[in-house]
């Protein structure tokens, strides 16, 4: 059964898709539709999930949507578990069509063969209490608390993002101030088919949007940055002889320096690729200035990042968003599935 609506205007985080791709250009946000059908499969992964939901349509024949969800990385920010929906259950999914498949949306609430509500981003319900009322708790694994704050030194910890917060993520809001060579690359961008649908293509500063968690390191005279979206590493080097390979690379040459508790890093030789997750690009003569600013009691880490690039770009601009420290969240393995966003 399909039902259509106006928009819901409750604030919801972005979901996983988002951090990988423009829901924008792939689904339609000013609509939301309801789909009720029998679960086939169900596949929690990231950069997003997937449920294949087998609907009886007006003529009484069978077809399959496929519905995408938030990545596992972002049910675990949210306390969501994957144990409450099994092939075989019959749900109800709300949220915004596809653009070009017909049989596609994205998942923003399910109300679940139990009666109670699943809802993503800030756990606002959808459905009305006549037909649910009951939201599915949320739930942190708080085996790690204890290690983690006991761990924990100044910056040096796993940071976390306030997914319900939109000065916090996500980070890139678009009104750069391109150059005439930018907006042509732009004009010709394909959100269904290009080289950020694939895993391990977010480089920097690109992959400082990520809503995964973060870890600062110290090793050395050095700093390992974790990050768990596509298991990418950065490395800081803290002493200003540490020499700059010859080569570009996806995440640059980062040299850093605490002013005071902030720690500021430049980072300059990058690889010329995608700025943001909307086609803007970048080029070789990027560089970036990057503060990492906690605040007393190092609950929350303010970031502001200056970019400088020549080429694509007018002039310098900055970007900011915050990290907050949740001692509970881990940096886990990402294990990255592509997915093929063309429709024929």
């Amino acid at each position: 059964m399909i039902r259509s609506g106006l928009v819901w205007t409750a604030a919801l985080a972005v979901s996983g898709a988002a951090a990988h791709h423009s829901t924008v250009a792939i689904y339609d946000q000013n609509r939301t539709i309801e789909v009720t059908g029998v679960v086939n499969e169900i596949h929690w992964r990231n950069p997003h999930g997937r449920i294949l939901l087998d609907v009886e349509d007006a003529p009484g024949e069978t077809v399959q949507w496929e519905v995408e969800t938030p990545a596992v990385v972002i049910l675990r920010i949210l306390g969501i578990g994957q144990g409450f929906i099994a092939p075989g259950d019959r749900i109800t999914i709300a949220g915004p069509p596809a653009r070009r498949d017909p049989h596609g949306m994205n998942a923003r609430n399910i109300l679940l063969a139990s009666g109670y509500e699943l809802a993503f981003g800030q756990n606002v319900p959808y459905f009305d209490a006549g037909r649910n009322g009951n939201l599915i708790g949320r739930a942190f694994d708080d085996s790690n608390v204890e290690a983690a704050i006991a761990a924990a030194d100044g910056i040096f910890r796993v940071w976390a993002t306030n997914m319900g917060d939109p000065d916090a993520f996500p980070m890139f809001k678009g009104g750069y101030p391109l150059t005439p060579a930018a907006e042509e690359v732009v004009a010709e961008w394909d959100p269904l088919d290009n080289d950020l649908l694939r895993c391990g293509t977010k480089g920097a500063p690109l992959i400082m949007i990520t809503p995964a968690p973060i870890e600062l390191v110290r090793e050395g005279d050095r700093i390992l940055m974790r990050i768990e979206e596509y298991d990418a590493r950065r490395v800081i080097h803290m002493n200003p002889d540490a020499a700059p390979p010859d080569e570009h690379t996806q995440m640059g040459f980062s040299r850093g320096r605490f002013e005071g508790d902030t720690l500021v890093v430049e980072t300059d030789r990058i690889q010329a690729q995608y700025f943001d997750p909307d086609g803007v690009p970048q080029s070789e003569q990027m560089s970036l200035v990057e503060r990492f600013m906690p605040n007393a009691d190092h609950s929350r880490l303010d970031y502001r990042i200056t970019v400088t690039d020549p080429v694509y770009f007018t002039e310098p601009f900055e970007l900011t968003r915050y990290f907050v420290w949740k001692p509970e969240m881990t940096v886990a393995p990402y294990d990255c599935l592509e997915r093929d966003w063309r429709v024929d």
